[in-house]
């Protein structure tokens, strides 16, 4: 298993995509450290599974928009396991608020979860590393940042949305420069993977695609275990949404 003995967290993992990118990441190996916010049963349930398959999980429940909670986030999470290796900024917040009718609040949490909330525990995440004594020799941290095929183009109707994970794509790549030589800090895009919460896949149509082949959740989870994997690529964003950031 190309992870053994590896400690993944997984913000919001315990649903949706990011339950798909913890199954991803413990097949290949990885103990896991599940963040969740409200879906406890979800989170239980998602445990029990990974356990079956003989690894290590930790369970910590935050509300990341809070003052404090994404640095004692990677804290608990750190002290729990022993160490973090990856970290993936999985968690996110999406509504579609029209620019006319977005109030300063609407920006202020998907600013707060999408984008202030992975740079807030990416930074406290190199600052264990940069300060821990027991970390390998040859250790090499990863941050995934999940992020949205829409930031390849401007796109109205969700612009509160948009702005953050815009932020999110500008800190991967500045994040990548800084973090180097023991951190990589990359990213995935996905497409139409999922529809949101409560919406009947018929009434959220996916958009043109290039690729016959739609992307799934565990498409998602295959990207982040690439870049997990890698010793070689930083700075970099792989789109799974068959081609849709093309047109």
């Amino acid at each position: 298993m190309a992870l053994q003995e590896k400690i993944a967290l997984v913000t919001g993992g315990a649903i949706r995509v990011g339950s798909e990118i913890a199954r991803a990441l413990a097949r290949a190996g990885c103990d896991i450290v599940i963040h969740y916010r409200n879906s406890s049963a979800a989170a239980e349930s998602l445990a029990d599974g990974l356990r079956s398959l003989g690894r290590q999980v930790w369970l910590i429940q935050s509300d990341l928009a809070e003052d404090g909670e994404p640095e004692a986030v990677l804290q608990a999470g750190w002290e729990m396991a022993g160490r973090i290796d990856i970290l993936v900024n999985n968690a996110s917040s999406y509504t579609r608020d029209l620019l006319a009718d977005a109030s300063p609040a609407d920006f202020e949490r998907h600013w707060r979860i999408n984008a202030l909330a992975p740079m807030l525990l990416t930074k406290t995440f190199a600052d264990y590393v940069r300060s821990s004594e027991n970390l390998p020799p040859d250790y090499l941290g990863h941050v995934i940042n999940i992020l949205d095929r829409r930031i390849a183009a401007p796109e109205g109707g969700s612009l509160p949305y948009w702005v953050s994970k815009k932020a999110l794509t500008a800190f991967t790549r500045g994040a990548a420069i800084e973090l180097a030589p023991h951190i990589t800090v990359n990213a995935v895009a996905p497409g139409p993977v999922l529809a949101p919460d409560g919406v009947i896949v018929a009434s959220e149509p996916a958009g043109n695609l290039l690729l016959t082949t739609r992307a799934t959740p565990a498409d998602v989870g295959e990207a982040v275990l690439y870049l997990t994997t890698s010793g070689c690529l930083t700075g970099q964003i792989i789109y799974v949404d068959s081609g849709q950031h093309l047109l």
